[in-house]
C-alpha cells in the first residue's frame, strides 16, 4: 500500500489545529496561510517563526517538514 504524502501546508495546518489559529500564533492574515495551501509550499520568510512556534508549544515538526511535508 502507497504512503500518503501531506504537503507542508496541511501538514501544518493539521498540527496547530486549523489556519485561524495557526495565523494567530504566526501573527499572519489566516488569508496567506490559505494561499500556502493552494501553493502547496510555505513561504521561507515564514519558515524558522514556524519551527520556532512549534517547538515552543512542543510539536514535533523539523525543518524536513516544512519544506517536505510528511508521508502518512
Amino acid at each position: 500500500m502507497d504512503k500518503l504524502h501531506i504537503s507542508p501546508p496541511e501538514l501544518v495546518i493539521n498540527l496547530f489545529g486549523g489556519v485561524r489559529p495557526l495565523g494567530r500564533l504566526l501573527q499572519i492574515d489566516p488569508a496567506a496561510i490559505t494561499r500556502w495551501r493552494k501553493r502547496g509550499v510555505i513561504p521561507t520568510s515564514s519558515q524558522r517563526k514556524l519551527l520556532e512556534v512549534a517547538w515552543e508549544k512542543g510539536l514535533e515538526l523539523d525543518a524536513h517538514d516544512i519544506i517536505f511535508g510528511r508521508q502518512q
